[in-house]
């Protein structure tokens, strides 16, 4: 059965067995992520929710070092699920199809909120529009967020505001 003797004494028994268990969560949270797992629960717009509601509609300029990162459908790394604007040094792995720089100055117009919950919690993000990039129609385009809910400040300033 268990390779680890659990004490006798009830309250450390119970906190053995607690300790097993965040382990055991946390090696097959590992194995999952890792061998590529989608979260099984479903994208929430979030969008006319507050703090969120308040951010819809603003523009942001690049400031800092952001790339677009191309996710895949692996094994076909034509479809293009999601692209998501992060700061270097990005991901390379089998579910990235490309990875590109934006240039400073360029122009991020937020448009929704999701947010989903995955093997770790919650994962929230905005999605945006980016004009003058020639990226697949259709395809989400998804920044991060600080916990005050804004894009963080030292890669997107606010330009304008709706």
């Amino acid at each position: 059965m268990l390779f680890v003797k659990l004490p006798r004494h009830k309250f450390v028994r119970a906190a053995a067995y607690v300790g097993l268990a965040a382990v055991a969560y946390l090696a097959i949270v590992v194995v999952l992520t890792v061998g590529g797992v989608l979260s099984p629960f479903p994208v929430t717009d979030i969008s006319g929710r507050q703090p969120y509601a308040d951010v819809i509609g603003r523009e942001y300029r690049v400031v800092g070092n952001v790339i677009a990162v191309a996710w895949n459908d692996f094994p076909d790394k034509e479809t293009i699920r999601s692209i998501a604007l992060n700061s270097p040094p990005g991901s390379a792995n089998r579910f990235v199809s490309w990875s590109v720089p934006l240039k400073q100055g360029q122009v991020v117009r937020i448009t929704g909120a999701q947010r989903q919950f995955d093997w770790l919690g919650f994962g929230l993000w905005y999605v945006v529009s980016v004009p003058g990039m020639d990226w697949p129609e259709g395809v989400p385009v998804k920044i991060g967020m600080d916990s005050e809910g804004v894009p963080d400040p030292k890669l997107y300033e606010l330009i304008h505001q709706e």
